[in-house]
C-alpha cells in the first residue's frame, strides 16, 4: 500500500501557494474598494462593499463593520454573512475588545470561550474564532473596527490572517474617509449653490416683483382719479405684465437649476450658460440675470451649443469692461415658428454705451470680432451697440437651427 502523504517540501509549496492566493484575493477586494471610492457618492455604498469583499478574500463565515457615531456611540453599520440581520444595528458598550481595538488600532483575535462576556460584545457572542482589525483613523478620531468571525466550530484565524485584515482594514478607512470627505464637499457646494441661487431670488427675483407691485399702486390711484388717462394707463399695465413675465422665467429658471442632477448638468446647454454666467460674477462683481424662452436643451447641442456658450462668455466679459454697469440680463430665446431660431440677447446698464459695432480689419474689439465670426459659421447675424434707450449696450446674437 502507498503512501499518499505529501513530502515535506510538497507540502511546504502547497502552503505557499495557498498564502499567495489568499494575499491575492485581498489585493483584489482591497482595488474594488478604492475604486469603488473614486465613483459612490454614497459612504453606506462603500461599507457595504468594504464587509463582502473581507468576507470573501478572508473566507469568513460573517464580516461586520463596527463604526462610532458623531454623539461618541459605536454600533455595527454593516454586515453580511452569518447572522448578518441579528447582528446589524447593535449597539456596542466602548469596554469591549472590538471598540478597544479600533481606539488602540492594535488588532486582536479571540476564539469562542477564551474571552469573558463582559469583554465580548453580546452581537459576536454567537460565534466561535474571531478577528478585530481597526480601520484607519480619520483626524485623529477612530473609525471604528472591521469584524471577521467564523460559525462556532469552524477555522481558526492564524497570523497571516490577522495581517492582512490589518493592512485590508486601514485601506479601508482611508477608502471611507475619502468619500465621506468627497460627499461633504459636494453638499458644501450644493449649500453654496443654494445660497446663491437664494441670495439671487432676494437681490433681484423679489425686488422686480416689489417693483412691479408699487407700479400697479400707482395705477390705482391714476384710475381712481376723475378724469384717467385710460391710454397710459394701458401703457402702464402692459409694462407691468412684460415685467411679470420676466420674473416668471426667472423663477423657473431657478427651479430647474436647483432640480439638475450632476449628468444633466454636464451635458445641458441650459446648465453650461448658467455655469458661465455664476463664473462672470467674479469679475462683474454682481451675479447676472439669466431667462431662458423656448426648448433650448433638447434643439441646441453639439457645436451650436458650444458657440452659444462661448458667446455668453465673450458678451458678459464685454459687459464687465463697461464702467458703472450694476445690472446685466441674460436671455436666451428658442424660437420655432416661424422659423427655427436661437437668440442670445444681452443687456447691460452701464452709463457709457457702447458705439455700433461694424467689423472691421483694424478693430480692437477682439472679443466682438469673435462673436461676429461665430455667428457667420452658423449662418446668423450679430449686432452690438446701445441700447434701444441709449442708455447701456445691448449684443444680439441670432443664428439659425435645423428643425
Amino acid at each position: 500500500m502507498s503512501d499518499t502523504r505529501d513530502s515535506p517540501e510538497t507540502a511546504d509549496l502547497r502552503a505557499a501557494l495557498a498564502a499567495s492566493r489568499r494575499r491575492e484575493s485581498w489585493l483584489s477586494a482591497a482595488t474594488d474598494v478604492i475604486t469603488l471610492m473614486l465613483l459612490a457618492e454614497d459612504p453606506h455604498d462603500v461599507l457595504t462593499l468594504v464587509a463582502e469583499r473581507a468576507r470573501e478574500a478572508s473566507g469568513a463565515d460573517h464580516c461586520s463593520l463596527l463604526l462610532q457615531h458623531m454623539d461618541g456611540s459605536w454600533r455595527i453599520d454593516v454586515a453580511t454573512g452569518l447572522a448578518a440581520d441579528q447582528v446589524r444595528g447593535s449597539l456596542v458598550e466602548p469596554h469591549r475588545h472590538s471598540v478597544r481595538v479600533a481606539v488602540t488600532g492594535r488588532p486582536f483575535t479571540l476564539e469562542a470561550g477564551s474571552s469573558t462576556p463582559e469583554e465580548l460584545a453580546p452581537p459576536f457572542r454567537r460565534f466561535g474564532a474571531i478577528v478585530y482589525a481597526a480601520l484607519a483613523q480619520r483626524d485623529d478620531r477612530p473609525i471604528g473596527t472591521l469584524v471577521l468571525a467564523n460559525a462556532p466550530g469552524g477555522r481558526s484565524f492564524d497570523d497571516e490572517d490577522v495581517r492582512l485584515a490589518t493592512a485590508f482594514a486601514h485601506q479601508a478607512g482611508l477608502a471611507l474617509a475619502l468619500t465621506e470627505a468627497r460627499a461633504a464637499e459636494d453638499r458644501l457646494a450644493v449649500y453654496a449653490d443654494r445660497e446663491r441661487i437664494a441670495r439671487d431670488l432676494h437681490d433681484l427675483t423679489i425686488q422686480r416683483i416689489f417693483a412691479a407691485g408699487l407700479s400697479l399702486q400707482t395705477l390705482n390711484r391714476r384710475l381712481g382719479a376723475s378724469d384717467p388717462d385710460l391710454p397710459a394707463a394701458a401703457e402702464r399695465l402692459e409694462a407691468v405684465m412684460d415685467e411679470l413675465d420676466a420674473v416668471i422665467a426667472e423663477i423657473r429658471t431657478t427651479i430647474f437649476d436647483l432640480q439638475l442632477t450632476a449628468d444633466q448638468e454636464a451635458t445641458s446647454t441650459r446648465a453650461r450658460v448658467l455655469r458661465e454666467a455664476s463664473r462672470a460674477a467674479r469679475v462683474l462683481g454682481f451675479e447676472p440675470s439669466v431667462r431662458f424662452t423656448g426648448p433650448l436643451d433638447s434643439l441646441v447641442g453639439g457645436d451650436t451649443g458650444a458657440h452659444l456658450v462661448a458667446a455668453v462668455r465673450e458678451t458678459l466679459a464685454n459687459a464687465a469692461k463697461h464702467a458703472g454697469a450694476t445690472r446685466v440680463d441674460v436671455v436666451v430665446t428658442v424660437e420655432t415658428a416661424p422659423e427655427t431660431t436661437l437668440t442670445l440677447d444681452v443687456l447691460d446698464d452701464g452709463g457709457a454705451p457702447m458705439p455700433r459695432w461694424r467689423p472691421s480689419p483694424r478693430t480692437a474689439r477682439q472679443g466682438l470680432t469673435n462673436l461676429a465670426a461665430r455667428a457667420r459659421e452658423l449662418g446668423g447675424s450679430f449686432h452690438a451697440g446701445p441700447a434701444e434707450d441709449d442708455w447701456g449696450t445691448r449684443v444680439t446674437w441670432r443664428v439659425p437651427l435645423t428643425p
